[in-house]
Parts: C-alpha cells; sequence; structure tokens
C-alpha cells in the first residue's frame, strides 16, 4: 500500500505544480497583451490626432502634412508589430488610410489640387479604425 500512497502524493504534487505553472503562464500572457493593447491605444490616439492636424495642413503645407503622415504611418507599423489578430488588423486599416492620406500629400507638395472627398474618406477610415482599436483593447 505504500507505494500506491507515495505515488498519489507525487500524483498530486506534480499536479498541483502544473496547475500553478499554468495560471502564471496565463497571467504573464494576460499582462502582454495588455501591454501590447495599451501600446495599439496610444498608436492610434496619436495617429487621430497627428492625422487630424495633418489633414487640416495638406492645402496650406503639404510638406509638413508629408512628414507628419510619415511619422504616423511609421508609429502604426511599428505598433502593428507588437500585437495580433483582430487589433493588428485594425492597426493595418489605420496605417493604411494614413498612406492614403499621405499619397495626398505627396501629391499636393508637387503641385497637384488636394483631392478633399479622397482625404475625407481616408480621414473617416482612419477614424473607424482608431475606435475599433479602442474597443477591441
Amino acid at each position: 500500500m505504500r507505494p500506491t500512497r507515495a505515488l498519489v502524493a507525487v500524483t498530486l504534487t506534480v499536479a498541483v505544480a502544473l496547475t500553478a505553472c499554468s495560471q502564471a503562464e496565463d497571467a504573464a500572457k494576460d499582462a502582454a497583451g495588455d501591454a501590447a493593447c495599451s501600446v495599439a491605444r496610444s498608436a492610434v490616439d496619436e495617429a487621430g490626432r497627428q492625422a487630424g492636424n495633418a489633414v487640416d495642413e495638406i492645402g496650406a503645407d503639404p510638406q509638413a502634412a508629408e512628414g507628419d503622415l510619415r511619422n504616423v504611418r511609421d508609429a502604426l507599423a511599428t505598433a502593428e508589430k507588437g500585437v495580433s489578430g483582430d487589433t493588428k488588423d485594425k492597426l493595418a486599416d489605420a496605417r493604411s488610410a494614413v498612406e492614403r492620406l499621405l499619397g495626398q500629400a505627396e501629391d499636393a507638395a508637387r503641385g497637384a489640387e488636394v483631392d478633399t472627398t479622397a482625404v475625407q474618406d481616408a480621414k473617416g477610415d482612419l477614424d473607424r479604425a482608431v475606435a475599433d482599436v479602442k474597443q477591441l483593447c
């Protein structure tokens, strides 16, 4: 009977240890996910703010808007690397909208007339992506 009791004790000890490890791993994953979402939220908040300013500048100072939008695009691309799933998809949507705004700023810097409809459409898409990331995180 002693070997059986010893086996039961060892089995229970291993089960408790595995449960504790699993809980610690889950907590670590949750903390990492929370940190990634915090970065994503910050990135889209800043993207929305800076892109809004750049939209106002496209006609008046397209070179400044171009520089601001490049920075926003790069920040969103960096944030995308730290997340996955729907959050990554929505950050990609935000970056895509910023790239469309950047295209308008580049065109305006070369002397083309600003396509206000395209700018407003891209800004609307960016605003939706920002709201989506905030909802997910």
